[in-house]
């Protein structure tokens, strides 16, 4: 039954990847002139011209982030992984029990196994990448909704065992410290206990797919966050820098969070006539709106913007900073979450 479970799991995790719209940083060849013996460190010489460590250290600086993010979640994950066995143990000892019989009877007893009608229409709505039939299927799928039932009551199990202890988290994630000078727009109090940053691309559909976990999060901690949204056009989308440059423009007269809306929700529609169109419907002041948008006079600001995201770490979108805690690519809300409440929580 295990090997069955893990089968179908391994299927739906290739298909249930949260992820980013990437890009392959540019080098721009500049010579690099070498260093006295007190200056930095040279790692490497090319025709006599020097590289020294901290060309390196620019040049890996994302995937640098994102390995030091993978360490922190890595040892989490793993931390969180001993926190549950210590309280399971605990529970279990004041019930006179073994673990094993404990989440027995606290999980295993409380899981009841899937319906036909319940298996029939997960395989129903996952038909279009499961290649197989129904009969194939049904034993495997009825595997996996049964282990799901018992992670998620064992999860409820653990998290009702967590509120009634005493566990404090050392941990800490790394951070980055994120200058909000040049933000393309900004919502709620300054003075927030939380800075969330977002760097997002109007035309990566995985920048659109995060909109609705940013506008919950907005919604649920509202007044507990200050919103900043950074541009960050990547380079192999034809139209990204054009429609940033405009959404700019129409944040010169107040609509910047609407015109936003109308370029995620349109994102193969983002050609000249297209971008002058969503400023009619937003009933803007037309003259102001295509004076601003044929000059291109905030695309010197979109191309600072996105070059503070590429210092930062930035490689792909979306990315956030919470609190300067890099979360990369278009996670789920409770990704976000569980970070939000541990800052709250500081």
């Amino acid at each position: 039954m295990k090997t069955r479970a893990r089968g179908i799991l391994i299927v739906l995790a290739a298909v249930w990847v949260w992820g980013g719209c990437g890009q392959q940083e540019a080098r721009d060849g500049k010579k690099i002139p070498a260093s006295s013996e007190t200056g930095p460190e040279v790692v490497a010489t090319v025709d006599g011209v020097s590289i020294s460590a901290d060309d390196l250290d620019a040049a890996a600086k994302g995937q640098l982030q994102k390995l030091r993010l993978q360490v922190y979640q890595a040892k989490k994950r793993a931390l969180d992984g001993l926190v549950e066995e210590k309280l399971i143990a605990k529970a279990a000892k004041e019930k006179g029990m073994t673990e094993k019989a404990y989440l027995a009877e606290n999980v295993d007893a409380k899981v009841t196994p899937p319906t036909d009608e319940e298996v029939k229409a997960f395989y129903d709505r996952q038909k279009g990448r499961i290649k197989a039939s129904f009969d194939q299927m049904k034993g495997r799928i009825a595997d996996y909704l049964t282990e799901m039932k018992k992670r998620n009551q064992r999860r409820k199990l653990v998290a009702s065992l967590r509120k009634n202890a005493d566990v404090k988290i050392r941990l800490e994630p790394p951070r980055t410290e994120v200058s909000l000078d040049g933000a393309a727009y900004t919502d709620g109090d300054k003075d927030a206990k939380i800075v969330l940053v977002e760097f997002s691309d109007y035309e990566c559909p995985f920048s659109k797919r995060a909109q609705a976990t940013v506008d919950r999060i907005r919604d649920e901690y509202k007044g507990k966050i200050y919103y900043v949204f950074f541009d960050y056009p990547l380079p192999f989308h034809q139209h990204s820098k054009e429609a940033h440059i405009a959404a700019r423009c129409a944040g010169e007269q107040g609509k910047y969070p609407e015109y936003g809306d109308k370029l995620f929700e349109n994102q193969k529609a983002h050609g000249a006539e297209d971008l002058k169109r969503y400023a009619r419907d937003l009933h803007l002041d037309m003259k102001a709106f295509n004076a601003c948008l044929d000059a291109g006079k905030a695309a010197a600001a979109v191309q600072q913007s996105a070059d503070k995201g590429a210092r930062l770490g930035v490689a792909g979108t979306p990315a956030f900073f919470i609190d300067g805690i890099m979360v990369s690519g278009a996670q789920p809300y409770e990704s976000f979450k569980e970070i939000l409440d541990a800052e709250l929580a500081r």
